[in-house]
């Protein structure tokens, strides 16, 4: 499933890029195990978190977000250059996507749900991989 910017996500980000005058907050990368397809007036609360055994979230520091680059037109930045992994422990969950919050705020950014629900059992694990590409709609 594609990648969906909350209206929330968005207001932060126009005003981190055009208004803001101090440092933006970190974001924090989560895990979402209720079935559940984001929309752009999706909130935080309407994701569960997941709470298998051994999770926990991840904070995605400024500095570690990669240059940003154009390819075909389209301007993208990746977190980091090997995914964020989260591996499960003796008690597991079933896991439908990600979503990124404001470190501070808890201000959901985006979400994504996976293509296909993935059940974690004991030593199972998850990648993610956090990319965001901008697009002119013309």
């Amino acid at each position: 499933m594609a990648l969906v910017f909350a209206n929330s996500g968005e207001l932060l980000a126009i005003q981190w890029m055009l208004k803001t005058t101090s440092t933006p907050e970190n974001l924090t990368l989560k895990l979402f195990k209720n079935d559940y397809t984001p929309t752009a007036t999706s909130t935080a609360g309407d994701f569960t978190e997941a709470d298998f055994t051994d999770y926990a979230a991840k904070t995605l520091s400024r500095e570690t977000w990669q240059s940003p680059s154009t390819v075909s037109g389209k301007a993208s930045i990746a977190y980091d250059t090997t995914p964020q992994v989260f591996t499960c422990g003796a008690t597991g969950n079933t896991i439908h996507g990600y979503y990124i919050v404001g470190a501070t705020s808890g201000t959901l950014i985006y979400a994504e749900r996976f293509d296909a629900s993935r059940p974690l059992s004991n030593g199972d694990s998850v990648n993610v991989q956090p990319v965001i590409t901008l697009n002119s709609e013309n």
